[in-house]
Parts: C-alpha cells; sequence; structure tokens
C-alpha cells in the first residue's frame, strides 16, 4: 500500500503544494500523511500573509507543527488508534505574488530552479541513518522543521520529493539533484492551462519518471511540482 500523499491547493491568490511520506513503521501512516497533507495546504494558504511576515522564525514551525498535531490527534480519534500509528513526513512550498515559503519535516527534498539553475533548497532529515527520520509525530518535532522564506524573482519552479524519488534524483554525497529535476519542472511550466486530452506534458512526465525514478527504488514514489507558465509571470501547476 503506497503511504505517500500530495496536495495542491489554488485560492486567494495564494498555491500551495504539499507531499507527505506515512513511516513504514506507522500501522495507519497513509492516513495521517492525507490528513497532513490536506491540512497543511489549507494552513499556508490561508496563514500566508502572516506566517511571511512573522520574523519570529521558531514561531512559525512551532504553529505549523502545533496545526498538523492537532489535526491528527482528531485523526486518531476518528480511527480510534494513537497518533504515533500516524506519523509521516511534512514538505510544502507555498507562492503568493513575488514570495514563497517552504517548510520541511522529516527526509525528502526541496528543489528548485533559478537563474536558470537547478538549486537544493532543503536536503532529507537522516541524522546518522539512512532509515531514521523526523516526523511530524516526533517529540519536539518543531525544532528541527526547515523554514525557507523569500523572493520568487528568477525562480522558475520548485520540485518536492518523498525520499522514495529522491533515490533516483537526488545524490546525498555531493548533496545536488539530478538534471532530470530541471526537465520535469520545465515540463510542467510549459503545460497547457486548458484540459485537453492526452496531453503532451503527461507523457513526457511519465517518461521521465519511468526511465529515471520506477526502477532504480522499492520505496513509494512521490513529487509535487510548482513550476512558472512559460511567458507568464506567475507559478501554476496542472
Amino acid at each position: 500500500m503506497c503511504q505517500d500523499r500530495t496536495q495542491y491547493l489554488s485560492r486567494g491568490g495564494v498555491q500551495a503544494i504539499c507531499l507527505s511520506d506515512g513511516a513504514g513503521t506507522a500501522t495507519r501512516s497513509e492516513y495521517g500523511a492525507q490528513a497532513i497533507t490536506d491540512a497543511g495546504s489549507r494552513f499556508l494558504v490561508d496563514n500566508f500573509e502572516e506566517l511571511i511576515a512573522n520574523d519570529d522564525g521558531r514561531a512559525v514551525k512551532e504553529a505549523v507543527s502545533q496545526h498538523l498535531l492537532g489535526v491528527l490527534a482528531r485523526t486518531a480519534d476518528r480511527l480510534g488508534c494513537q497518533v504515533a500509528d500516524l506519523a509521516a513526513t511534512f514538505l510544502a512550498v507555498a507562492v503568493s505574488g513575488d514570495r514563497f515559503i517552504a517548510v520541511h519535516t522529516g527526509d525528502g527534498v526541496i528543489g528548485y530552479v533559478k537563474d536558470g539553475t537547478l538549486r537544493l533548497m532543503s536536503s532529507p532529515d537522516n541524522s546518522e541513518f539512512a532509515n531514521q527520520t523526523t516526523f511530524v509525530t516526533t517529540r519536539g518535532a518543531a525544532t528541527s522543521t526547515r523554514l525557507f522564506r523569500g523572493e520568487t524573482d528568477e525562480i522558475s519552479g520548485f520540485i518536492v520529493m518523498s525520499d522514495g524519488t529522491g533515490a533516483s534524483l537526488y545524490n546525498s554525497r555531493s548533496a545536488t539533484l539530478a538534471r532530470a529535476c530541471s526537465t520535469l519542472i520545465s515540463v510542467v511550466g510549459r503545460a497547457p492551462t486548458a484540459q485537453v486530452r492526452n496531453p503532451t506534458f503527461k507523457k513526457q512526465l511519465r517518461r521521465v519518471v519511468d526511465t529515471t525514478i520506477r526502477n532504480r527504488t522499492k520505496d513509494d514514489c512521490s513529487l509535487a511540482i510548482l513550476a512558472r507558465a512559460s511567458n507568464a509571470g506567475h507559478l501554476d501547476t496542472p
């Protein structure tokens, strides 16, 4: 069963992509991942201005962490399980106008393209062991959560991936992303805004996934991309 979940939300001039990778050792982590992506995207969109304006980064990370924990607590009550059974990571990017905010708890990778150059924003939090990481449910998770805020000038897109996808697209030794990440962002940026039958960009995305990602890991593979539309001044995702 796939324990990865992704979400995209656009509302009030704010766009957000979220990804969560459920812990393989947690019995209901797929439900946790779903709750986290749903709640995380809404929280970032609804509170974008406040989160951007708050100079206290620690307070911002704590606010995000506590909101997600509250949602997981209610989800656990509904499912009749423990909050720990819903353990999952959280990676997200939200954009509005010329500003962005990114949040990262756990493993997985966040990258972006700026001035035509592929760059790493946040690497996996794996401590000293590749199979250990921080989850939203981990005690004190906010202290290891990473927060990034800045301007979108010259940024053509963001890519967020789980550790399964990172096995193919991220080199931990050199802390660099594979060139395929730039290709994926570019393909999404050229995607038509109108719905068309069997669009070419979906075939191109599927080709990259099949040739670069699928056969290089046995883990769940998921990614989310937010890209600037070609010849446009805003970031979008199909």
